[in-house]
């Protein structure tokens, strides 16, 4: 009868074990899917202009913005260019891509301008030809449609 007890209560502390153990897998698992939900993401690009600041007006169009970024997407004589101010250590502000005015007739007609939400409480993404995958803030757009509009509005307004 001894061993009989023995071997139950093994196969109670093992059961024990293995419950305290997926209760610990499933908060670090909940833990992690928080942390990743709230992260403040930042805008990353290869391209970068040595160049001076530009100064914006109030037509230019602010697309991203986080305590250390801020994206805007600024009509000019080259163009629509896309201008990133960081202010994280070690990064340089200016700006990263510019779209011709033959690149903006050729997605004003086609169409090629895509919004997605996406699943992130802060932040979409915004692709403008070939151009893909930039952040938006949705605290600025809550609105898919609304950024288009006003994106398809500045490209526009740079055929006039």
């Amino acid at each position: 009868m001894e061993d009989f007890d023995l071997w139950k209560f093994v196969l109670e502390f093992v059961d024990l074990l293995s419950k305290v153990a997926q209760t610990a897998l499933a908060g670090f698992g909940a833990w992690l899917a928080w942390k990743t939900f709230l992260k403040e993401e930042d805008q990353e690009a290869d391209v970068i202009d040595e160049g001076a600041p530009v100064a914006f007006d109030p037509a230019d169009l602010k697309v991203f913005e986080t305590s250390k970024q801020t994206t805007w997407l600024k009509k000019t004589v080259n163009g629509i260019e896309c201008h990133l101010d960081d202010n994280r250590e070690g990064k340089r502000n200016g700006h990263r891509w510019t779209l011709s005015n033959k690149e903006v007739t050729q997605i004003l007609a086609s169409g090629d301008i895509y919004v997605n939400p996406g699943f992130k409480i802060r932040t979409g993404l915004l692709s403008i030809g070939h151009h893909t995958n930039w952040l938006y803030s949705k605290r600025l757009y809550p609105d898919p449609a609304g950024l288009h509009h006003k994106v398809v509005e500045l490209l526009r307004a740079l055929q006039q």
